[in-house]
Parts: structure tokens; sequence; C-alpha cells
């Protein structure tokens, strides 16, 4: 089945940042369209997805770029 989740992260960045250096209250929102046959359960799907926000809102490569995280994931 394909599921769709809104999904946000608020952020703020480190001094070791690639791209924006020491910023408080960041945002990112995106859209996942999730076949869920491919996951165990939906909190696998939650995890997926904050991993992968994890990933952009640090620079691309890695997490520990970023602090102060929070998320909010809605499933459409």
């Amino acid at each position: 089945m394909i599921k769709k989740y809104n999904a946000t992260i608020e952020y703020d960045t480190k001094n070791n940042h690639p791209d924006d250096k020491n910023i408080n209250n960041l945002k990112y929102n995106d859209i996942y369209t999730v076949d869920t046959n491919y996951f165990n359960d939906n909190q696998h799907i939650i995890n997926y997805i904050k991993n992968d926000m994890r990933l952009v809102a640090g620079g691309g490569y890695e997490t520990n770029t970023i602090k102060n995280v929070k998320f909010i994931i809605l499933a459409n």
C-alpha cells in the first residue's frame, strides 16, 4: 500500500555544519511517499523519515552537525 507522510524537522546548526554555521530555528519540510510493504511497521517508516531528514538538515552526509531537533510527522 502507498501512504504519504508530511514531515517537518526543526533544528539548530552547530559550528561544524558544512553550509550554515550556528544558525537557530531552521525548518525543513517534505512529503514522503512510502510503499508500506517494504517496512515492518509504522514506527520503522517514522524512523526512516527521521533519519533521512536529519541527513538533509545536517548538510547531506552527517547528523552530528545539528542540535535541538524536533519532528512533526503526519500520515495523510
